[in-house]
């Protein structure tokens, strides 16, 4: 009986690891979609943006590492995030806002799959398009720049933003879902909060 445990559980944790194997190369591919995106379509050019941007933060007397996938920057500002996902965005969308938030009040959240991508306005938290086609170009984001000042948010607020950014992350370590999140499948191993 003993062994049929041992086997039946090798192989749970043998579909595991394929699953995040998978979930990684999805998220991978994402990025690179959105990359290209950015530079081919979009209008920006590489100094715009950075890649795989990971920021302290500090809530109470602890501070972790959290990240973006993509950070626009233009005239100085940080304008727009990128958050690629391998699964549902509506489950990110609330995540990305947040990141975007901590990260100093940047305008624009985006996350995205191989499929579609969802923009959110951070002020308000509300979806304000659909499709890989509303995603801003670089002159539109611009504009967008030039209507807008910059509304820091209140120490309160920054820390409730702080709170739900960082349960997001917790929920990313535990979950398989690819990407640099997922479940360690060997005891002695922490989740990676990349």
């Amino acid at each position: 009986m003993e062994d049929e445990f041992v086997a039946r559980e090798k192989k749970i944790l043998s579909i595991l690891e394929q699953e995040i194997d998978d979930g990684e190369e999805m998220a991978a591919a994402v990025r690179h979609i959105a990359e290209k995106m950015l530079l081919n379509e979009k209008g920006y050019s590489a100094a715009d943006f950075r890649k795989n941007v990971a920021f302290d933060v500090t809530l109470g007397a602890e501070t972790v590492q959290s990240g973006v996938d993509f950070l626009v920057s233009l005239d100085s500002r940080n304008a727009m995030i990128i958050k690629c996902a391998a699964g549902s965005l509506f489950s990110r969308e609330r995540h990305a806002v947040a990141a975007a938030r901590v990260l100093g009040s940047v305008p624009v959240a985006v996350v995205m799959d191989p499929m579609n991508a969802v923009v959110l306005d951070t002020a308000t938290g509300k979806v304000i398009g659909e499709g890989f086609e509303s995603i801003p170009a670089k002159d539109q984001l611009i504009a967008l720049l030039a209507g807008r000042k910059s509304n820091p948010l209140t120490p309160e607020k920054l820390e409730r933003e702080k709170r739900v950014l960082l349960a997001f992350d917790a929920i990313r370590c535990c979950v398989p879902q690819g990407a640099d999140g997922g479940v360690s499948l060997k005891p002695e191993e922490s989740c990676n909060h990349g």
